[in-house]
């Protein structure tokens, strides 16, 4: 491998990933549909990886057992996530992201959309709304020690959906912890990288602690 000729005005803060993935692709719009256990952890991954063109979507507040698996702190007690997130990732970062509500959400038109949602039923609903639209679909699905991503043009999403009355439904002791929040944050990244380098292949992965083994490629 040849050596990596850093451009003068780039900051030193991305020079051990410049082989990886190249800053002068990171501008493409990146839409986080959801806050929560998926959705803040993947916008700092995000935002540390370099991606400038960030917007999140989220009406809901800080609750105190959103601090154990969530990228919130105690000082976020009460707040709307969204601008809980774009504080906490401007510290982390020193990127901007674009903090907007939900309806706002139904906008969208082109760029990169990653749903972090907690229900079958809304990614459904918004899969009808962008299947005519130049969007591309990372749809990440959790459930206590278990994790799917879903990747594809928006065109043939709903192909990856299931009647809601067919998700299984984890006790509410039994939905999230930390690692697996911050572990398929890491995954969503990397299809994001793959992406932007026009290596990424439509399909999805499922991902189980308990045993600690790909389940399913």
């Amino acid at each position: 491998m040849g050596d990596i000729i850093i451009d003068k005005n780039m900051s030193d803060r991305y020079k051990r990933q410049l082989s990886i993935i190249s800053q002068d692709k990171m501008d493409v719009p990146i839409h986080v549909i959801g806050c929560g256990g998926i959705g803040s952890w993947t916008t700092l991954v995000l935002a540390k990886m370099g991606c400038s063109n960030i917007h999140v979507y989220d009406d809901d507040t800080v609750e105190d057992h959103n601090v154990a698996s969530q990228f919130f702190s105690e000082k976020d007690l009460d707040k709307y996530k969204r601008y809980a997130l774009a504080d906490s990732v401007y510290e982390q970062t020193g990127i901007s992201i674009k903090p907007l509500e939900n309806i706002k959400e139904e906008e969208i038109e082109n760029g990169i959309v990653i749903f972090a949602l907690d229900s079958m039923e809304e990614r459904i609903r918004l899969g009808e709304i962008y299947k005519d639209r130049d969007i591309y679909i990372i749809d990440g699905r959790m459930g206590g020690l278990q994790l799917e991503v879903y990747n594809s043009p928006a065109s043939s999403y709903l192909s990856t959906t299931v009647a809601p009355d067919k998700v299984d439904r984890d006790m509410c002791t039994a939905r999230a912890i930390c690692f697996t929040c911050v572990t398929i944050s890491g995954l969503i990244a990397n299809y994001v990288r793959l992406k932007l380098l026009d290596k990424l292949k439509d399909g999805g992965i499922t991902f189980g602690f308990e045993d600690v083994v790909l389940l399913k490629e």
